[in-house]
């Protein structure tokens, strides 16, 4: 497990449980510089319903976690096979200084949120989710 020197231990057991879920290697970390970790889990398989099929998913695990909402998320740029615009509340946008990787911003919000549900992996799930529903 990769830990960051300045990462609390909630973000560290909040990074524990995204590599067991989704796998040690598609999950990497870079210090967002204020206690934080901005996470990417790669290989993500979408579904035929877009081009690609398989893209990643970042977000920021900030310095609060986990008193705060894990938002927005970000995943590749995809596009819908049946040609149809996006969703509400999904954007293409530039993350993390990828101007040559153009991504898309999903903005789910847990307004009742909880932090012993609303976890970063049941997060990162529940916008996989949103996508596959969004077709």
């Amino acid at each position: 497990m990769t830990t960051h020197p300045a990462t609390s231990a909630p973000i560290d057991t909040a990074l524990t449980e995204l590599r067991a879920h989704f796998g040690a290697d598609t999950v990497t970390t870079t210090p967002d510089g204020s206690g934080g970790v901005y996470a990417v889990i790669s290989d993500l398989t979408v579904g035929p319903a877009y081009t690609p099929a398989q893209t990643w998913l970042g977000f920021q695990i900030s310095a609060a976690h986990p008193d705060a909402d894990i938002y927005p998320h970000y995943t590749g740029m995809l596009n819908r096979t049946d040609g149809q615009p996006h969703g509400q509340a999904i954007q293409p946008v530039t993350w993390q200084g990828r101007p040559s990787e153009p991504a898309l911003q999903i903005s789910r919000r847990s307004n009742q949120r909880n932090p012993a549900v609303d976890t970063p992996v049941n997060k990162a799930l529940r916008m996989i989710l949103a996508l596959l529903i969004e077709q």
